[in-house]
């Protein structure tokens, strides 16, 4: 019996390989010391950096599921911002941009205060059933989404009013976009 040399893997092989690989919700850890452990939250008197949920939202398999959700891909590889604790992920489209923020609170009450408050100030809004531990759409097409201590949300107003391929409406890629979200974080809650 004979035996082939091994050869590299193709180019086509290897993308594959790196595509099973990322098929998982999980994300990176943050760089640098200022990473918070996993189930971490921050609080009001100590900033430690985005939790690994806030993290999901522009990395792991969320963004591929959007591509394939919407018939299309960024023109960029999304790109997060911790700021106030304030996670902001921009999907830099041709046709436009979504974004994808997650506001990380103290505590469950201190996240359902905030999340009525931005509820209260965004006019007319439709709840969506089933969506964390709740959800509305704006008048925009924009989801909000309460769950434990976080606020999610999916900005859509910097998109054509109707995006991707199929064409789809606002609302419908904001729930699509909150309801992966969610997903991911159902999937790898502590």
């Amino acid at each position: 019996m004979t035996t082939r040399p091994s050869r590299p893997l193709s180019r086509t092989a290897a993308a594959l390989l790196l595509a099973l690989a990322a098929a998982a919700c999980a994300a990176p850890p943050a760089p640098g010391p200022a990473a918070a452990p996993p189930g971490a939250r921050t609080s009001a008197a100590v900033d430690l950096g985005p939790s690994p949920a806030s993290l999901m939202v522009c990395a792991g398999s969320v963004p591929m599921q959007l591509a394939g959700a919407f018939g299309t891909e960024p023109a960029t590889a999304p790109a997060g911002t911790w700021a106030q604790h304030l996670y902001t992920c921009t999907y830099a489209y041709a046709e436009g941009t979504l974004l994808i923020t997650v506001k990380e609170l103290a505590d469950r009450d201190t996240a359902a205060a905030h999340f009525a408050g931005l509820r209260g100030s965004a006019g007319p809004v439709t709840t969506v059933e089933g969506l964390g531990d709740a959800a509305y759409t704006q008048a925009d097409g924009s989801t909000v989404v309460l769950r434990d201590s976080s606020v999610l949300t999916v900005d859509v107003h910097r998109l054509p009013e109707r995006f991707g391929k199929p064409p789809r409406t606002r609302s419908n890629v904001s729930v699509t976009a909150a309801t992966t979200v969610m997903i991911c974080w159902k999937e790898h809650a502590p």
